[in-house]
């Protein structure tokens, strides 16, 4: 799942067009009651990092886990390539195994 500060931050930092959101999702993260981590393309054109950061940071910080920043992936292709859906696999399931802590 991506996920983005908001679906018009996206398209400009602006808050002009607020009203207009859709996909408010920094604000609605602030808001849950599970677990959370992270993962996020430091190469992503479509969604640039910084969203990916204002997520996690905006995670309520008891709920809060660490992130994967994958530094050479973008959007789409987390997993592509060798190793990486090992990687993938591995840190998903260490969240996994993880949640009630």
């Amino acid at each position: 799942t991506v996920l983005f500060t908001s679906g018009m931050r996206v398209l400009t930092p602006s808050r002009a067009l607020a009203c207009l959101d859709i996909y408010p999702n920094i604000n609605r993260i602030t808001k849950v009651k599970c677990p959370v981590m992270v993962i996020h393309g430091v190469l992503d054109e479509e969604v640039d990092i910084s969203h990916g950061k204002a997520m996690h940071n905006a995670v309520p910080p008891d709920l809060r886990r660490e992130p994967w920043w994958v530094k050479d992936r973008g959007h789409n292709d987390i997993t592509e390539g060798p190793g990486k859906m090992a990687e993938y696999l591995r840190r998903l399931r260490t969240f996994i195994l993880h949640l009630d802590d």
